[in-house]
């Protein structure tokens, strides 16, 4: 990003929270992707149908949850990027006052051709398996793939220069780096050996309690078994948006095992899951977007669908709360993910710290029996 934007940028990431809560200030928070009567693609904004669009085809990809983050803010940006272009006061990430349109170029139309055609180009980019869907899109739009006005042109041009910048912002999407697409190139293997979930903890495979340990689990069908693998080792070494790195502000790490600290959380996740009511199962089965959804980033996208059209927005006011949304969560992304892959306490499995918690509750109440 160039000298000097970043800092211009802050106040727009600064809003983001606002943006989060102004999601559910109305008492209603969504229950699924495009739910109920409110979703009329004819009566959305053209950033609301690719954001809808983008969303179904990540539901159909591979990507995880960092990768996802970074997708919907790659887009997001690339929208408000074309956006700024007919503006007078907004500047884009990679474009500079110099590159705005004509005045007499200022219309909704133009807007509308120009974050369509940046849109487009972000979401064949990210995601190529899904041109097929994006193309459809692009004409029910009314818009062609081949002749473009200076609009398209304009969104397109936008567009490219944030794939520019991203496609070396060291998430490997390109593979560059190594490993294939996302790929990772800083060698990490965790230091302790897979836990199968449905057999008793072996503390054979433990080196490190402090450490996180894949677990081997069933598969959707009874006849195959997983293993975890951890994704995206190198997400702490992404270009932030906002932030100046994933370490930038300081939060307490959790207990290291062998102190009386590190029993009281266990113990208190134990009785978190032993105690939920029906409502915060429901929550937290809200929250758990596993594989065939757009999982946790791409359902904080979809909370914004519904705020757009709970407070009838406008074209501008999509593009300001995507790009504001998206952008703090890829930002969330690379500062969770940085702590959990390059700290002491890398990722902790709660599954592994439980089951020695417990084990460790069993013997104690059994010795206490004998002594009786």
């Amino acid at each position: 990003m160039p000298r000097g934007r970043k800092s211009r940028l802050l106040p727009i990431a600064a809003t983001a929270a606002a943006v989060m809560v102004a999601a559910t200030a109305g008492g209603v928070v969504p229950l699924a992707h495009a739910t109920g009567p409110t979703a009329d693609s004819a009566k959305d904004t053209v950033v609301v149908r690719w954001n809808d669009v983008v969303l179904d085809a990540i539901a159909e990809s591979s990507l995880g949850p960092p990768m996802i983050a970074r997708a919907t803010a790659v887009v997001h940006t690339c929208v408000y990027d074309a956006w700024t272009a007919y503006q007078p006061i907004a500047v884009g990430t990679q474009l500079d006052l110099g590159e705005k349109r004509p005045l007499w170029e200022w219309t909704a139309a133009n807007k509308r051709e120009a974050v369509s055609y940046a849109a487009y180009t972000a979401a064949v980019d990210l995601l190529p398996d899904a041109k097929a869907r994006f193309d459809a899109l692009l004409a029910d739009l009314g818009y062609s793939t081949s002749a473009m006005s200076t609009a398209a042109r304009t969104g397109v041009s936008a567009c490219n220069a944030v794939l520019s910048f991203r496609h070396h912002d060291a998430s490997n999407q390109l593979g560059h780096l190594g490993g294939g697409p996302y790929g990772d190139y800083t060698d990490y293997e965790p230091v302790n050996d897979p836990m199968v979930v449905s057999e008793p903890l072996d503390p054979a495979t433990i080196t490190d309690l402090n450490r996180w340990q894949p677990l081997i689990y069933p598969g959707r069908d009874s006849d195959t078994v997983k293993t975890q693998h951890y994704i995206a080792p190198q997400w702490g070494h992404v270009t932030p948006f906002a932030l100046t790195s994933w370490d930038q502000y300081e939060i307490e790490p959790p207990a290291k095992y062998g102190t009386e600290e590190f029993v009281a959380q266990a113990e208190e996740i134990i009785h978190y899951a032993a105690n939920l009511t029906d409502r915060q199962k429901v929550i937290a089965e809200y929250w758990a977007d596993g594989p065939g959804t757009s999982q946790p980033p791409g359902h904080w996208a979809q909370i914004g669908e519904f705020v757009s059209r709970r407070d009838n927005h406008t074209l501008d006011d999509d593009v300001k709360l995507f790009f504001a949304l998206t952008n703090a969560v890829v930002d969330a992304s690379i500062a969770s993910w940085g702590r959990s892959a390059t700290s002491t306490t890398s990722g902790r499995s709660p599954r592994s710290a439980t089951f020695t918690t417990t084990s460790r509750s069993r013997r104690g109440t059994a010795r206490a029996r004998a002594r009786r």
